[in-house]
């Protein structure tokens, strides 16, 4: 299992590690209650290293991308960030690939269900260079996670639009700095080499207490892209892995005449898909497995449940057969029991970040 480059320092501040696609990664500490609502109210640090990071030739590179992820990676323009994903033959995805263009390169960052099944883009050539253990890849997420990143790299930030990439000096070194949050908040992503990885980690604390804000793991980080509607490779895609039947066509570009994984995911478009996730909301701590059901017929199964300590109740996605798979309806956890889950459109927070926006001194 790779380990973080900074699994000491974020011991030292009392997280609890876990698990996410063969690598480590700091799971809580010790309140995921109060980590998501730093990421509702004021800003989180989470550290994202567990993911694979990649550097490509931009000349060479963005064919031999283009040739293995769904997007269209020849429409990638320089300072932007294309979010896409790598599949296996079968179609099923293996991982959820954020490609940007900066300085004649190509930064890739994946977070996969495995090292293994990010083979094909470790064998593109073009140039390539794993980062993985040599970069880590810091994210701050919340509605004042603006404030932290101006603190390091100044008022430069405000030029960024969401999925933006940008390169800043930072303590002699090149960091890649991202405009790339999942939760619905603001969210800026660090990439920077291991050996400046300790000051920014200090450098990027320090910015976050200033406005009131904490470090947090990624039990609460899934619980808030659930909260923001953004997609979870590690709950959801594992468990249902058909990017149609989780609503990611957006990732696809139809156009193209083959990339890793097309025979199978066109074949299915073709034929149309029987099962759709959906949204749902209940009182009760539904689980993982549950079924759901209408009347005595069973109609979905729930792929991944949270708790939302934001709204006080079970936020969960259910894979629907497609002729029930719309928001606004009641089910049921039992066979021919009441009504104890509702099917809700999505997100179902209002994000602070789109009221409040960037509210400057």
């Amino acid at each position: 299992m790779r380990k973080l480059a900074l699994e000491s320092r974020w011991a030292a501040l009392g997280a609890k590690f876990g698990e996410l696609g063969g690598a480590q990664c700091v799971e809580s500490l010790g309140d995921a209650d109060a980590e998501v609502a730093a990421i509702r109210n004021t800003a989180a640090l989470c550290d994202f290293s567990f993911a694979k990071k990649y550097s490509y030739d931009e000349s060479e590179g963005l064919d031999a991308l283009d040739a293995v992820l769904a997007a269209n990676i020849l429409k990638l323009r320089y300072g932007r960030i294309i979010d896409t994903f790598l599949a296996e033959e079968n179609g099923k995805i293996a991982a959820e690939v954020f490609a940007g263009d900066i300085d004649d390169k190509l930064i890739l960052t994946a977070e996969a269900l495995g090292d293994g099944l990010c083979a094909p883009l470790e064998n593109a050539g073009a140039g390539f260079e794993d980062l993985s253990l040599s970069h880590v890849f810091l994210s701050v997420d919340g509605p004042l996670a603006w404030k932290a990143a101006k603190g390091i790299f100044g008022s430069d930030i405000f030029n960024l639009p969401y999925l933006s990439i940008e390169k800043y000096g930072f303590e002699g070194e090149k960091v890649y700095l991202m405009r790339n949050g999942k939760t619905g908040e603001f969210g800026y992503q660090f990439m920077a080499p291991n050996s400046v990885a300790e000051k920014l980690l200090d450098a990027l604390l320090k910015e976050i207490e200033a406005v009131g804000g904490r470090p947090c793991g990624m039990k609460a980080h899934a619980i808030a892209r659930m909260e923001g509607n953004f997609f979870n490779i590690y709950e959801e895609g594992a468990k249902v892995g058909n990017p149609l039947e989780l609503g990611l066509q957006w990732m696809i570009d139809v156009d193209k005449e083959s990339f890793a994984g097309s025979e199978a995911i066109f074949a299915n478009r073709s034929a149309g898909v029987s099962k759709k996730v959906v949204a749902l909301e209940s009182g009760l701590p539904i689980a993982c497995g549950d079924n759901i059901y209408n009347g005595e017929e069973k109609v979905g199964e729930i792929c991944a449940a949270m708790r939302s300590p934001t709204l006080g109740k079970t936020l969960a996605l259910a894979l629907f057969d497609k002729n029930f798979a719309y928001a606004g309806f009641g089910f049921s956890t039992a066979p021919g029991g009441g009504d104890d889950v509702k099917t809700i459109s999505r997100p179902p927070i209002l994000a602070q970040s789109l009221v409040k926006g960037m509210e400057q001194e």
